[in-house]
């Protein structure tokens, strides 16, 4: 039992309808799925044996037609209804006079997508139409889906894809290239028939890969226990027939090839191979013209001339050119290139084009390369590209006139191969040959070599005449025909990911399919208020927290919290910094005398100089440790207890000095006493350390060298200067003297060590500090995290920010119920929550408690970034206060217009690019790789030289084109030629008001004014006409401080002063008033911290993870970096592997 809404506005509430309407079918004992209902007449036919009937007329022909209700409606005593065959459609006539009121009110309950069977006469209406007076009826097949709005259609790639049969149903476009992909390959099989080749059929299980370069499918056979390849062409197993007499054969069949997934390829296609006995590659273009050609006739009628990606291309100006592979790759790239040219050199021309390349490879896999990288892709055709590098084609025969090539030849049409021929090699020794050279690639590594097919040598050792050989992909073929830029497009079900659990396959409303149930009492809706429905029920707020949210409802408390002495720890904390600065005053040898007077040093001078030295170093130490102190950390108490025993060991040594030792004694006690405190482990490695560590070090070491020359100021020659002062500090920090002599005996014993000793402590915390962060990373994402954080973003991603917890930047911390989790990344002590945490409602504050517990395990601070403000009711439980951020704006899709007054000036713009561009939306899955490449190129002119910014609102990743995540749609703008002026990216927002929010938006510097508007008001419109509810557009700073109807607090009046002041560097205003012209409705996001201090220095943060901190050196510091490991499924590496 399906329950929710799906995309094509079939609710469950319809379905019960439709059931309802089943059982009443069934109560009147009459079946909705008879066995057998025979028509004797198709729609197609009816009218044309009926073309000429005058309106108005009644015959007494009758007929039986059967097929799908495509439009019913009711007026007065009269149903019309629209029947659909497989030959088109006709309309059904209802009149209660004729049919019976009873039997007229059972047609009443026939709905659309409903197969029936009406009996009646012909007859036209009286305005011409033609139609089937019905004297009876049989429901033949009751559906129990509703399909698609008739003014809609189904527009969703994806849904198209997976639903077939509804595509089918509702998309003449859908049906009709499917009719000349059924002509062209019947055209096809005519032609070769007419010229007596025999069509065959080859094994699809094989026991050797071969036929072509290209990765299989292997699977196993338990009755043979015996590992197979599914075939990856049909060549060797023809040929095989051509050498036992059969001279001209053919096959259309299904290949498997397990490469990569894009708009030209699929796993799995339809091939033809033809073989002709006798021939070479000259009789192979004649065969190839003679087969596109009639195949084009077939599907098209006799203008030949079609219309692919921009291009017009005439299919009947044969004889196609022929150019040579050389030549080709001379003219665009102006490298001549040959088979047999050095390798180093052919390196060279590769190195020059910025193409990469493997070491194992010859020249001539190297000049393959370059052409597909540089010139295949930029022909229009059709052209006979001949000649062929002999590394690339072990099948083909050596060429007659230059052995480094083979006659080999493919045919380019629109940038791709339609066919590939060869002069088929027939000499079993050369073959033989060309098949070790195979193997030995594969054992190499090569995933695309074959084995030695000793059993087709063989075949050719029992002698095979020349032979001319061809393979045309037969769904490239129709693809040009057809006019369409996707494969998946002419393959009536092409390979698809799974359906994610939680989610519908296309891009509107879906039900929420949780893994597990969801809570009890929990609605569909946000607060309880239902979404829009065809009946027109009223629509909620597509910013409304929904019921799944913790905080619409009552907050569940705050588990209790352990104890953590934190008075003891501050001031413990504060006394060892205080005691870092005595420990570093006091072993000054007039200030020790003045505090405590005159000691008796124990032993010779060194002992005494020896325990000052080491009081200043323990000084320094405490001085650097006191805030990891004040942060609980466990090494930092080990390390203070540790330097509190050496420091009282040395302020004996050195005087003895009582007030010191008493001093580090005390602390000493009071650490022990609360060691407990003092639980947290070592932060992770930071380069923002040096921050604090390189200023406090140098205070604390001038502090001490200049404060000890201005006491020793009566025993120091020359006169003591500051200039001096510093030289001589800063040069005893790598053991030189400075321009001073002292008349203290200890002191110049004491003062060029102590200096030297903190030099060289200095630079050991600095290597540290510089170099721990190399080898040190945090917990490397597995492929079971991401699996987790995708399902539960799929199944409670409500939030609009969800989607973009999937980033390689951000660490995941899941609930130990496994239901819920969020996305943080760590940065100098802070914690930094990207959004809201996601999860079902009863998982989402137990989630952020035990992130809050670990957090305080780990001494750091929290915070949430773009959270939302009608969350904080739990934040808030938890000790958190908010900062206002902004809001971000969220377009009701299903209430979007241009009309009215208030959208004069966005109408205009619209209308303005309309003039000259052109919509287009397309699953980025299914966008061609030129388009891909020109959407990139906008980006990078668009960026300039700025970096890409983001972490809570955006992925910061280019458009990828094939392989991207199935649910993100590209929205385009495109000029007369096919050109992009702009584009938006969107990704889905889950949820029971399901919609997509703004990833990137870009435009080309060049397009007309007004090209954003355009493009959002389109998408709008577009995503509102197959009932997406929200869009949300773009995030507006501290909107409210815009507003001219509320009283501002003198401190909300200086903000706006600032505010404003900031606007023409960051469009701060100017991108609230632009959104505003949408009128969205606005959701107010907050930065969500615990204490007041912390506000400045997360919001440092939260700037440099954004990338708004352009500052050398620490704008980069504040960039969170990828976790590591294996990549997010958005990754590149990911998908193309995918």
């Amino acid at each position: 039992m399906v329950s929710g809404t799906d995309v094509a506005g079939r609710s469950a509430g319809q379905r019960a309808h439709r059931l309802a309407k089943l059982e009443a079918l069934r109560a009147r004992g009459t079946t909705a799925y008879p066995y057998r209902w025979p028509p004797d007449a198709t729609a197609a036919g009816v009218r044309a044996a009926h073309a000429d009937l005058a309106p108005d007329v009644r015959t007494t022909d009758r007929v039986r037609v059967a097929g799908r209700v495509e439009l019913i409606r009711r007026q007065g005593w009269l149903t019309f209804a629209t029947l659909r065959d497989r030959t088109g459609a006709i309309q059904l006539y209802v009149d209660s006079s004729v049919l019976g009121p009873d039997r007229h009110a059972e047609f009443d309950d026939v709905d659309r997508g409903d197969w029936i069977g009406a009996e009646g006469t012909v007859m036209t209406t009286r305005t011409g139409e033609l139609s089937v007076c019905v004297e009876d009826f049989a429901v033949l097949g009751k559906a129990l889906r509703a399909p698609p709005p008739e003014h809609a259609g189904l527009t969703d790639v994806e849904t198209r894809y997976r639903q077939r049969y509804v595509d089918l149903e509702v998309n003449e476009r859908t049906r009709q290239v499917f009719r000349i992909r059924h002509a062209a390959v019947r055209a096809i099989r005519r032609h070769l028939e007419d010229l007596d080749f025999t069509e065959v059929e080859g094994p699809v299980l094989q026991t050797i890969q071969g036929g072509a370069s290209a990765r299989p499918f292997v699977t196993h056979s338990n009755a043979l226990d015996l590992d197979l390849y599914l075939r990856i062409a049909l060549e060797l197993h023809l040929k095989r027939l051509i050498v036992g007499g059969l001279e001209r054969v053919f096959e259309i069949g299904r290949v498997f090839r397990n490469e990569g997934v894009d708009t030209r390829h699929n796993p799995e296609f339809t091939l033809l191979e033809a073989y002709q006995a006798f021939g070479d590659i000259t009789d192979m273009m004649e065969l190839t013209e003679g087969l596109i050609t009639a195949a084009a006739r077939a599907a098209l009628g006799e203008d030949l001339t079609v219309r692919y990606s921009g291009h017009t291309i005439d299919l009947a100006a044969t004889p196609w050119p022929r150019k040579r592979f050389a030549d080709m790759i001379a003219e665009a790239t102006g490298a001549p290139m040959h088979p047999a040219m050095p390798i180093d050199d052919a390196r060279a021309v590769l190195d020059r084009l910025g193409i990469p390349y493997e070491a194992s490879w010859g020249a001539g896999r190297l000049m393959k390369e370059v052409y597909d990288e540089k010139v295949q892709h930029s022909v229009v055709g059709p052209v006979f590209c001949v000649d062929y590098p002999r590394e690339v084609s072990p099948l083909a025969r050596v060429h007659r006139d230059d052995p480094a090539y083979v006659e080999r030849f493919e045919l380019i049409v629109a940038g791709f191969e339609l066919c590939n021929a060869y002069s088929e090699q027939n000499d079993p020794v050369e073959q033989l040959a060309a098949f070790e050279a195979e193997a030995r690639a594969k054992s190499h590594g090569d995933p695309e070599a074959g084995d030695v097919d000793l059993d087709y040598v063989r075949a050719l050792e029992c002698g095979m005449p020349c032979t001319g050989g061809l393979g045309i992909g037969i769904d490239r073929l129709v693809m040009l025909l057809a006019g369409v830029d996707s494969i998946r497009e002419v393959i009536l079900f092409p390979t698809l990911r799974p359906e994610v659990p939680g989610t519908g396959p296309d891009g509107a409303v879906r039900p929420l399919v949780a893994p597990t149930p969801l809570p009890a009492g929990s609605t569909a809706g946000p607060d309880g208020a239902a979404t829009a429905d065809d009946a027109g029920t009223a629509v909620a707020s597509v910013v409304a927290l929904p019921s799944m949210a913790p905080s619409s409802g009552p907050v569940p408390a705050p588990p209790p919290t352990a104890r953590t002495h934190a008075p003891a720890v501050r001031v413990l904390a504060g006394l060892t910094a205080l005691s870092g600065v005595l420990q570093l005053l006091t072993a000054l040898p007039v200030v020790h005398e003045r505090l405590v007077g005159r000691g008796t040093a124990f032993g010779p001078l060194w002992v005494p100089v020896s325990g000052a030295v080491a009081s200043v170093v323990v000084g320094l130490l405490l001085l650097l440790l006191s805030d990891q102190l004040a942060r609980r950390k466990a090494l930092a108490w080990r390390l203070a207890v540790l330097l509190f025993a050496v420091g009282a060991v040395a302020h004996v040594v050195k005087g003895p000095h009582p007030v010191a030792v008493a001093l580090c004694l005390a602390l000493l006690a009071g650490l022990v006493r609360y060691r407990s405190a003092f639980r947290a482990p070592a932060d992770p490695p930071s380069l923002l350390r040096l921050l604090r560590f390189v200023p406090l070090y140098l205070a604390a070491v001038l502090l001490f060298g200049l404060a000890a020359l201005w006491a020793e100021r009566g025993r120091v020659d020359p006169p003591l200067t500051l200039a001096g002062a510093l030289q001589t500090v800063l040069a005893g920090l790598v053991g030189l003297d400075g321009p001073y002599s002292y008349g203290s005996r200890f002191f110049a014993a004491f003062y060029p060590a102590a200096l030297l000793a903190l030099g060289v402590v200095g630079l050991v915390a600095l290597a540290v500090l510089l170099f721990r962060p190399l080898a040190a990373a945090r917990r490397p994402h597995t492929e079971e995290d991401w699996a987790h954080a995708e399902r539960l973003v799929h199944t409670y991603g409500w939030d609009t920010l969800a989607y973009f917890a999937l980033r390689d930047d951000k660490s995941f911390f899941f609930s130990r119920d496994g239901e819920a989790f969020l996305a943080y990344t760590y940065i100098g002590g802070y914690a930094l929550v990207s959004g809201d945490p996601i999860g079902a409602r009863e998982s989402v504050p137990r989630v952020l408690d035990e992130f809050l517990a670990m957090c305080d395990e780990r001494a750091w601070a929290p915070a949430l970034l773009a959270a939302r403000e009608a969350s904080m009711p739990l934040y808030a439980s938890r000790g958190f206060s908010a900062f206002y951020l902004g809001d971000e704006a969220v377009i009701d899709c299903r209430r979007f217009t241009l009309e009215g007054p208030g959208r004069k000036g966005l109408r205009a713009a619209v209308r303005r690019v309309g003039r000259t561009h052109r919509f287009r939306l397309v699953a980025e899955t299914d966008a061609p790789p030129a388009l891909v490449d020109q959407l990139n190129a906008i980006s990078a002119r668009w960026r300039g030289k700025h970096p890409e910014r983001g972490f809570t609102m955006s992925l910061s990743q280019d458009v990828r084109g094939a392989g991207a995540d199935p649910g993100f749609l590209l929205c385009v703008a495109e000029d007369a030629e096919g050109r992009p002026g702009g584009f938006l990216r969107l990704v889905p927002a889950y949820g029971p008001s399901f919609g997509y929010t703004l990833d990137l938006m870009r435009h080309d510097p060049d397009a007309p004014n007004g090209m954003t508007e355009f493009l959002i008001a389109s998408t709008a419109a577009a995503l509102g006409a197959r009932g997406v509810a929200r869009l949300s557009m773009n995030f507006a700073m501290w909107g409210r401080l815009f507003a001219d109807d509320v009283p501002f607090t003198p401190a909300q009046r200086a903000a706006r002063w600032a505010v404003g002041a900031l606007n023409p560097f960051f469009q701060i205003k100017s991108l609230h008033d632009f959104n505003a012209k949408f009128d969205p409705e606005w959701l107010p996001r907050v930065l969500a911290y615990r204490h007041r201090a912390d506000l400045p220095r997360v919001g440092l943060r939260y700037a440099g993870a954004e990338g708004f901190l352009a500052l050398p050196g620490l704008g980069e510091l504040l960039v969170p970096k990828a976790v590591g490991g294996v990549p997010a499924p958005s990754a590149p590496e990911r998908r193309s592997a995918a």
